[in-house]
């Protein structure tokens, strides 16, 4: 029986995943440690996941902070682009101070107005800085019942900061990314969208 020579198929190298690592910050302030905590934590977060980390993909709320509570003002389209960028990512930091003992209102306010299950597909790393011990957990409990609501995965436990560690922040970072990175991966894979099937010619 003659041979049949077979080419080889030439699969496609599949593609980084996750693919976007985007930071939300809901300080009311402009320039915030919160700011500046979260950038670090996002930054060490997509080398550790082998994902490029872009400064522009930082989303301070305060920024544009009125389009958030007055729907025609000029920031209008700043508030859109966040919405749009924060709906597309596949890992999303987001960060709030410890405030009245909970996350800001300025943060409340922007996922208020996300669609419904807008984070679905999404895994989201809460980031929390707090003045006192007592206060540590706060943020993060109350935020999590409102990610799950907008169809957000959590599958690790938030970088729960204290002013203190702000000083040191590296170092309390490293135990963390090094724990959990390897779930955020994973869940991000688990999560990707399923390949269209190529019809049959």
């Amino acid at each position: 029986m003659p041979s049949v020579a077979f080419e080889p198929q030439i699969r496609p190298d599949p593609p980084v995943w996750p693919q976007s690592v985007v930071t939300v910050v809901g300080n009311p302030r402009p320039g915030s440690r919160t700011a500046a905590a979260a950038a670090s934590v996002a930054e060490l977060l997509a080398s550790e996941l082998g994902t490029p980390y872009r400064i522009d993909e930082l989303v301070d709320l305060v920024t544009f902070a009125s389009a958030i509570f007055e729907r025609e003002a000029v920031e209008r389209a700043a508030l859109e682009s966040a919405i749009d960028l924060v709906t597309s990512a596949s890992v999303l930091v987001l960060a709030t101070p410890v405030y009245k003992g909970s996350y800001t209102g300025l943060l409340k306010s922007f996922l208020d107005v996300l669609p419904p299950q807008a984070l679905a597909g999404a895994v989201v790393v809460p980031v929390t800085v707090s003045a006192a011990p007592s206060h540590k957990l706060l943020a993060d409990q109350h935020l999590r019942p409102v990610l799950a609501e907008l169809g957000a995965s959590v599958p690790v436990p938030g970088v729960i900061l204290e002013e203190r560690d702000l000083e040191d922040l590296q170092v309390v970072l490293s135990t963390w990314i090094r724990t959990n990175a390897p779930i955020i991966q994973a869940t991000t894979l688990a999560l990707q969208p399923v390949p269209e099937p190529t019809p049959a010619r």
